[in-house]
């Protein structure tokens, strides 16, 4: 048996362990080092931005130091170029047709429009006011091209203040939506359309006709029965 007492236990140190683990320096908190982590990340993000816009700043400057001069485009002189007066005149003298009067298109399409003839609306017609003067007019599409031509008519009229005159519609007088379709090579299409020309006006009637949308406009003016 041994004469040891069961009570008595062995030294046990109560301090500190030694060695590294030994420090009493505090370490950082745990919030305080993601706060680090993220604030490297972020300023690494910025610097790489930064980098990639120098370099494609100078690189454009590169590009452009690299292309063709270009020439300076000389002002045309005012003489070279044609007065609104000179225009206007030129439009009053070429462009614009009396009533009754061909307009011939490069690519065979000839527009014609008749002298505007008086006519009394019914009491269901649309667009005529009690004192103005209805008239209605034919407007002719010869396609004279090897080509189908579609028949997208735009007749729009004006007095001669430039206001745009009432078009009027009457199933009683067969004034419809007017020429609609398409025009065979050869073939020939009338439509009638009919204009509300005030009461107070000289009479004049002004009219613009398109015919497609690779065609310009024609001008067609004169008097009113």
């Amino acid at each position: 048996m041994s004469d040891a007492n069961p009570s008595e236990q062995p030294d046990r140190p109560t301090g500190p362990p030694s060695g590294p683990l030994a420090s009493g320096a505090p370490r950082p908190p745990r919030g305080s080092r993601r706060s680090l982590l993220v604030a490297l990340i972020c300023g690494t993000l910025i610097v790489v931005a930064v980098a990639v816009i120098v370099a494609l700043v100078v690189t454009d400057g590169e590009r452009e130091a690299a292309g063709t001069p270009t020439t300076p485009t000389v002002p045309e002189s005012p003489s070279s170029r044609p007065t609104r007066t000179q225009a206007s005149e030129a439009a009053d003298a070429d462009d614009v047709h009396a009533f009754g009067e061909t307009e011939r298109y490069a690519d065979g399409v000839d527009v014609t429009v008749s002298a505007p003839q008086r006519f009394t609306p019914s009491d269901g017609a649309a667009g005529h006011t009690a004192g103005n003067r209805a008239v209605k007019l034919e407007v002719t599409v010869r396609n004279g091209s090897e080509a189908r031509v579609p028949l997208v008519v735009i007749v729009q009229g004006r007095d001669a203040q430039g206001r745009e005159v009432e078009r009027v519609f009457d199933d009683a007088n067969d004034l419809g939506a007017g020429l609609m379709g398409t025009l065979l090579p050869g073939r020939t299409a009338v439509g009638t359309y009919a204009f509300d020309v005030p009461g107070g006006s000289d009479g004049t009637l002004d009219l613009e006709v398109t015919v497609g949308v690779d065609r310009g406009p024609a001008f067609w003016s004169g008097k009113v029965p």
